[in-house]
């Protein structure tokens, strides 16, 4: 009895083996790449004089010029401020460095996950068991840093703030003058999502690894 040999697609194949070792290879570069800003924006932030410092929040904030110049703008405000900090001490910059550790680290670590995905589909094993435990990696990352870093972000703020002293920060009596808040924060819920999302993916794949255990063991 002659077996039915599987159809193949010796082009196709090669196209997709081609396309597949450039994704695997450009999340590599771009993993080393976002590890090397990582370490170029550390030594920045610990050794230079002046730091460049974004995303403080305003309070009492004034309209723009053109809006009063403009009839259709009925309202307009300055959400944040943008400010350049001379003599900011060594464990603010170190604050500082965390919060761009964490924010760079699901970059990152998705990059080697991806890549460490893109192994096994080379070798012809998707569902191994490393695959399944990047993937749940990659759903506790996501939630972890969407949770980590807007904290450290507003705590460094407010130590931003609180370095700058009491006439920059906002309180009862600022008399509407515009100042600085000295914490705020702002949570997304979308990485919470995307954690959630990741898990259902890794379980597919924890079933896969063991439907492809059983079909190993019965060739």
């Amino acid at each position: 009895m002659t077996g039915i040999r599987p159809t193949t697609h010796p082009r196709r194949d090669r196209l997709d083996g081609w396309g597949l070792r450039a994704i695997t290879g450009g999340a590599l570069l771009i993993g080393i790449a976002g590890l090397v800003g990582l370490v170029l924006r550390a030594v920045h932030l610990l050794t230079a004089e002046s730091l460049s410092v974004d995303g403080l929040q305003l309070a009492n904030a004034a309209s723009p010029l053109f809006a009063d110049e403009t009839p259709a703008i009925v309202d307009a405000h300055y959400d944040s401020v943008t400010l350049v900090i001379d003599g900011l001490p060594a464990g603010l910059r170190w604050l500082m460095v965390s919060q761009t550790t964490v924010a760079a680290l699901l970059g990152i670590g998705l990059c080697l996950i991806v890549f460490i995905l893109g192994m096994h589909l080379l070798e012809r094993r998707p569902f191994a068991r490393s695959a399944t435990w990047s993937i749940f990696a990659a759903a506790v990352l996501v939630m972890a840093t969407g949770t980590l870093a807007p904290f450290l972000h507003a705590i460094s703020d407010a130590e931003v703030v609180q370095f700058l002293g009491d006439t920059v920060t906002a309180g009862p009596n600022t008399g509407g003058a515009e100042v600085l808040v000295f914490f705020g924060l702002t949570i997304d819920p979308a990485p919470f999502g995307w954690g959630l999302a990741l898990s259902v993916v890794a379980a597919a794949f924890q079933l896969g690894e063991r439907l492809q255990r059983d079909t190993d063991g019965l060739v």
